[in-house]
């Protein structure tokens, strides 16, 4: 009984290392759908243990090409920079960058699902080849902070440098890893990471002017009517001739 136990536990380990490891497989520029989604054996090398995926996708200016690379690896997966973020820009307007690895299976695509806008925002533009970055300011969703990277794609006369300055869901982690002396991944060089917290948007404000109001007093003059006048000059009269009559006796 024990014999046959070593046995089948030689045999299942067997069969474990026998069978190859399955990743996505493609290199393509300017048409992603044109990488298909399914994965394939690797081969029977043992070589292989995992598999690695750079993607860009972007919208900005519509002169980055779109570029989709997947592979098997026989690097461990602790010794590759990952990346999984996106930079947003105005007018809908941004820059996907994956970069992923997955240690003995095959990579899945990643969504963050639905974010709320915040009252937080961010300077943002965006520029290729040393062009003038023209700044704006972009509103944050949730858990975005600022970001300026310089980014070359390519090498020689064929590359392309593209800087960007907008929100992102960049992690800390990744921020630190690609800030380093121009990290590397896949084709794609990056020159310059650097990211802060997003600012609160400044409340407006409506300052009200006290109006003054200025009444100037206004003079009222009594005339005495008619009625008036006349008791007035009857009473002088009899009180005049009351006076003389008592001169006389």
């Amino acid at each position: 009984m024990k014999g046959i136990l070593i046995a089948g536990v030689f045999a299942a380990f067997a069969i474990t290392v026998i069978d190859s490891l399955d990743c996505r497989q493609c290199t393509t520029n300017d048409d992603i759908k044109s990488c298909k989604d399914e994965a394939s054996s690797c081969g029977e090398s043992t070589d292989f243990v995992s598999c690695v995926e750079s993607l860009v996708n972007s919208t900005l200016g519509g002169s980055q090409p779109l570029y989709q690379e997947r592979s098997c690896s026989a690097s461990n997966c602790e010794t590759i920079i990952q990346a999984d973020f996106t930079v947003r820009l105005p007018d809908a307007q941004q820059y996907h960058f994956v970069s992923q690895c997955c240690q003995g299976e095959a990579c899945k695509d990643t969504d963050p699902g639905p974010r709320n806008l915040t009252n937080t925002q961010c300077s943002s533009c965006y520029s290729t080849n040393q062009g003038a970055c023209n700044e704006t300011t972009q509103q944050c969703f949730e858990g975005e902070q600022c970001v300026h990277i310089i980014v070359q794609h390519g090498s020689g006369e064929e590359s392309v440098t593209e800087e960007l300055k907008g929100c992102s869901d960049i992690s800390d982690a990744t921020c630190k890893a690609l800030d380093s002396e121009s990290a590397k991944i896949g084709e794609f060089t990056f020159q310059k990471v650097n990211c802060t917290k997003a600012t609160i948007i400044p409340e407006v404000t409506t300052t009200t002017t006290p109006t003054t109001v200025t009444t100037t007093p206004s003079t009222v003059t009594t005339t005495p009517s008619t009625s008036t006048t006349i008791k007035a000059s009857f009473i002088s009269s009899v009180f005049g001739s009351l006076l003389l009559l008592k001169l006389l006796f």
